[in-house]
């Protein structure tokens, strides 16, 4: 037997075994995004490196549910749930979250913990309380979002995501439109060059311009993106020429139902689109919308839709009536 062959033979071995028990340690860098189709609401999913971000919970619980079991999301945790504002279409699906024979565990949730008597918003906030008194969650308002008074909280993920949660405009003396009190969220993935999102839920246009022209986002974090979450769920009073500008995203996608009382997409926020030569995705045409960008650097990212084709209209469109979407010329 030749003795220094095979001693260096199982050095090379145990190399090789110490490297693939290190690369398994590493968490993955690849990013997955998805705009989840549940109707007339929001829902956004983001998965980097183990870590998990959840951005609304749409109209439904039932729907919801069925997504976190397709999803397995049940025995998990989520390490940051975000509701942007309190309207039912955005929160009533997170109540699925609590469900106890879930065993979904939550580290931090965000809301702007504005007074509101809805029935919902209040089982929700029952149910967080519950946990917080636990030492289960950790509450926090978004107005101050990292609690130190600060506008923006970065929160790092395990993958070299990172997650920017902004506060939204502060409510007049006499109370504020719920949607503008949208907070705004702004992820970077692990490729800051590879794949950028905005989130900002319902903002209209008066909170848009507070983003711009107040907070100066457009500034600090920076508001250039790759994709935008298209504001109200393709209303046209959550988009400005401006706000575009900023922006500067190469898709949009919606989060819409196909039949709504609303006429979202309004025609008026798709020819805005257009002329700045931005596709859009909508929910209720595409089904869920997921990215996915590898986290390298010149990735790139990846878009899946479950049917369809970009730029697509929808049964609800309607040209909107709205004095802000019809400006005198």
């Amino acid at each position: 037997m030749n003795v220094g062959r095979w001693a260096r033979v199982a050095a090379v071995i145990a190399v090789l075994a110490w490297s693939s028990s290190l690369a398994a340690q590493q968490p993955s860098r690849e990013l997955v995004v998805r705009v989840l189709d549940v109707g007339q609401g929001d829902a956004t999913l983001i998965e980097n490196g183990g870590s998990r971000v959840l951005i609304d919970g749409g109209p439904d619980t039932t729907r919801f549910a069925h997504l976190l079991d397709s999803l397995h999301l049940n025995d998990s945790t989520i390490d940051v749930v975000v509701l942007t504002h309190p309207h039912a279409d955005h929160l009533v699906g997170l109540r699925a979250l609590f469900d106890s024979n879930r065993h979904i565990r939550i580290r931090y949730f965000f809301e702007n913990q504005d007074p509101y008597t809805a029935a919902n918003i209040r089982h929700l906030r029952d149910s967080i309380a519950a946990r917080v008194t636990r030492g289960e969650l950790i509450y926090r308002d978004t107005d101050d979002p990292c609690a130190n008074g600060t506008p923006i909280c970065t929160i790092a993920l395990k993958g070299g995501a990172r997650l920017h949660i902004l506060r939204p405009m502060p409510p007049p003396p006499h109370g504020a439109n719920p949607n503008n009190r949208s907070a705004a969220v702004k992820l970077v993935g692990p490729d800051s060059a590879s794949f950028t999102m905005w989130i900002a839920g319902d903002a209209e246009q008066e909170e848009i311009g507070y983003f711009l022209d107040v907070a100066h986002y457009d500034e600090r974090p920076g508001m250039h993106v790759t994709v935008l979450k298209a504001d109200h769920h393709g209303s046209c009073n959550g988009v400005t020429s401006a706000y575009l500008r900023a922006l500067r995203p190469e898709l949009a996608t919606a989060s819409v139902g196909a039949i709504n009382s609303y006429g979202h997409m309004h025609e008026q926020a798709k020819a805005m689109y257009g002329a700045q030569h931005i596709p859009w995705y909508r929910t209720d045409q595409n089904g869920t919308i997921e990215f996915r960008s590898p986290g390298r650097a010149g990735g790139g990212y990846t878009v899946h839709v479950q049917r369809g084709t970009t730029d697509m209209s929808g049964p609800s469109d309607k040209h909107s009536t709205q004095a802000e979407c019809n400006p005198i010329p």
